[in-house]
């Protein structure tokens, strides 16, 4: 019996691609009846993996380090419960006062390591924490000791767990016309729609986790809009019409994320 799926829903090719590859993994649980584990996938895929598993009855669980953390692998398959972590990912930290998100993504990035063995990356008062595959782990440890200028020296988290910090919220509010996505942004961007339509053409707009391209797409409530350069945003709700017909609408944005 074939593993039951359809991801004509899905409008990003490259996330297309990066769940087929997650799907040929799961597909080996439920062929084989054997436990295995993927690479790091955001929310978005995490969610498709998780309806295809639960609808082709494969047990499943999701292991990021930390119950919040947004990229996490999954166990397909899996023996014991509960899942030991450590036998899964790896958790890195180092001290440092002043490294961004951007800085450690770099610098991983240019040791050859593929994003997907890349978990979360946490920014902390005077260290940093990521997450990473086990297959990589060691090589990490051993080669990156130099991020920007500053000398770093790795420590392996023993218990695999990742410290998160809590998210921070700038809440606003102001009327658009239709839940068009360059309305929105136009909006939240402060911009022209003009200027709003070329953001999204140039793929550097994504709603919840996938690149969107069509900036006249309607966005739900409660949808995840991240904006290279500019950000993440929570459009969460409509709150009212004004006498004209334009939508009232509440939203936030998210203070200690860097896209």
């Amino acid at each position: 019996m074939a593993l039951e799926y359809n991801l004509d829903h899905i409008s990003d090719k490259q996330k297309k691609t990066n769940i087929r590859k997650a799907l040929s993994i799961l597909e080996k649980a439920f062929y084989k009846r054997i436990e295995t584990k993927s690479f790091f996938l955001d929310p978005f895929e995490q969610k498709t993996i998780a309806e295809i598993a639960n609808k082709n009855s494969i047990k499943i669980c999701f292991l990021g380090g930390n119950i919040d953390a947004e990229r996490k692998i999954f166990v397909a398959n899996y023996f014991y419960e509960p899942l030991y972590e450590p036998n899964y990912i790896s958790v890195m930290e180092f001290e440092s006062q002043d490294i961004s998100h951007p800085d450690v993504l770099g610098a991983l990035l240019s040791l050859g390591t593929d994003r997907n063995d890349i978990g979360d990356i946490s920014i902390l008062d005077g260290k940093v924490e990521f997450a990473i595959s086990l297959d990589q782990a060691d090589f990490v440890e051993f080669n990156l000791s130099k991020i920007k200028n500053e000398r770093i020296t790795l420590i392996k988290k023993e218990d695999a767990k990742l410290d998160l910090i809590k998210p921070s919220y700038e809440s606003h509010d102001g009327f658009v016309s239709s839940l068009r996505l360059d309305n929105l942004l136009g909006l939240i961007l402060s911009t022209s729609r003009t200027k709003a339509k070329d953001i999204v053409k140039a793929r550097l707009v994504k709603v919840d986790y996938q690149i969107i391209e069509d900036p006249s797409i309607q966005v739900d409530e409660n949808s995840l809009i991240s904006v290279r350069r500019f950000g993440r945003f929570i459009f969460d709700k409509i709150d009212g019409l004004s006498k004209k017909g334009n939508y009232h609408i509440s939203y936030r944005k998210v203070k200690w994320y860097i896209f």
